[in-house]
């Protein structure tokens, strides 16, 4: 019975120490991918702002001095970042690619038609009427119709706070989590020495000296836990790089270090703080008291 007993203690001792890594690691990972994110929300939004692209269908009939002439009359107006001339055989390449499949050799001549796809500022996509911007660009005789993202221009409008502030509570139930699984943890862990604690105390050894090899190894785990979670983060960072290069006009390796330094430390000093306390808690109790 006794052997079963303590069978049992040292599995869950077990299970606590992988829990504490497991917390402390997808707490590193976690709050340093939502703190990426975070420091370069507003270059996201921007980022999503200047990817508002209207695509001004030219008229077949427009010659290319035309063309020319109206690319450099849109560039004039007011906010306009880039103004990029797409001719129809380079969307038939860009659509054979997508599709996989030569549609040109089917239908036997190019249906898709001349594009100016046009950009706005950032600081200046919110102080346009959509509908009225369209209107202006239906009034140009070379312009047949007007295309524009949206999806992004409803997201902009009417969800990207709400956005912010979902992300923000997330945040924040992550952070309030991964602190409860890492010190809940850690305080079963000790509760399962405590009968070591106490008797080092009884027989002359001092806190300090008594928390000295608990805080060692809390921190020599938590350490580990903290490296295995921030490499973890940095491959799926280049990864995202890898798959999207945009990503790096507003998120760069630097930015990364420092969110992962920071999140680091917190999990560390959570580690810290709760090992500290509850060892300080069993060496405060009186020994009968050890047994509740």
């Amino acid at each position: 019975m006794t052997l079963l007993a303590k069978n049992f203690f040292k599995r869950q001792l077990l299970t606590s120490k992988i829990s504490v890594f497991l917390a402390t690691m997808f707490s590193v990972l976690i709050i340093g991918l939502l703190g990426l994110l975070a420091i370069n929300y507003n270059a996201l939004q921007e980022s999503l702002k200047e990817s508002i692209s209207f695509n001004l269908a030219i008229s077949d009939s427009v010659q290319e001095l035309e063309t020319q002439q109206l690319i450099k009359s849109l560039s004039l107006i007011d906010g306009v970042k880039t103004v990029t001339y797409i001719s129809k055989s380079e969307s038939a390449k860009n659509l054979i690619n997508n599709l996989g499949e030569d549609f040109l050799s089917i239908l036997g001549e190019n249906p898709l038609k001349n594009i100016i796809e046009l950009n706005y500022h950032a600081s200046h996509i919110e102080t346009v009427n959509i509908k009225d911007q369209i209107h202006k660009f239906q009034l140009y005789d070379q312009i047949d119709d007007v295309a524009y993202d949206e999806e992004i221009i409803f997201l902009l409008e009417k969800n990207f706070k709400k956005l912010g502030i979902i992300f923000m509570s997330i945040s924040a139930f992550f952070f309030v989590i991964a602190f409860i699984l890492i010190n809940s943890n850690i305080r079963l862990a000790i509760y399962s020495k405590r009968f070591i604690i106490k008797t080092m105390q009884l027989v002359g050894a001092t806190k300090t000296f008594i928390q000295k090899p608990f805080l060692i190894t809390t921190l020599i785990s938590a350490i580990i836990a903290c490296l295995t979670g921030s490499m973890l983060l940095i491959i799926i960072f280049f990864i995202a790089v890898d798959k999207f290069p945009e990503i790096h006009s507003f998120m760069s390796f630097n930015q990364l270090l420092y969110i992962l330094l920071i999140s680091s430390s917190i999990n560390l000093g959570i580690s810290f703080f709760s090992t500290w306390i509850c060892v300080r808690k069993y060496l405060n109790l009186k020994t009968d008291q050890l047994y509740k």
